[in-house]
């Protein structure tokens, strides 16, 4: 065999349409618009979500750095007067009348706003969340109360 049998077949002239190539050119431009199409469709809810949630977090940074630096204590919200008082505290919610902090049954909460809390499906004996909170007057001989804001 010589060199110039061996060489490939001349490529189409400029301007000539390859017409065998053109449904492998379709299904490329339809799965390209399904990959853009799934990609709107995670990246549009993902993103509003990123949004709505960094506005809260803005919206609730002065009552996060106030909790951090008055950093109370539970002993420490008995007293009067700290009523609107945000604290972040470790709370463990094992149900709307048993709310603890630090998972201690001698440190119970009263949440008014129970139904807000978020639910923890983990293991209710050794875990609790971060959340910022606003005391609440007490009254003596209950609780202290809280008012839940944010999980954090």
């Amino acid at each position: 065999m010589t060199e110039e049998t061996e060489k490939a077949a001349p490529a189409a002239p400029a301007g000539r349409v390859n017409w065998r190539r053109l449904p492998l050119l379709g299904l490329g431009v339809l799965g390209a618009l399904f990959g853009f199409y799934l990609l709107m469709l995670w990246l549009v809810p993902a993103w509003n979500g990123y949004r709505v949630a960094s506005g809260r977090r803005a919206e609730l940074a002065p009552l996060v750095e106030k909790a951090r630096a008055l950093d109370l204590k539970y002993e420490n919200a008995a007293a009067a007067g700290l009523g609107g008082t945000p604290v972040i505290w470790c709370v463990q919610n094992r149900g709307e009348h048993v709310v603890t902090v630090d998972g201690d049954p001698a440190k119970p909460l009263y949440v008014p706003n129970y139904p807000a809390m978020p639910a923890y499906s983990g293991s209710k004996h050794q875990a609790c969340t971060p959340m910022l909170l606003l005391l609440e007057n007490r009254a003596p001989g209950r609780p202290v109360t809280v008012f839940f804001k944010e999980a954090l």
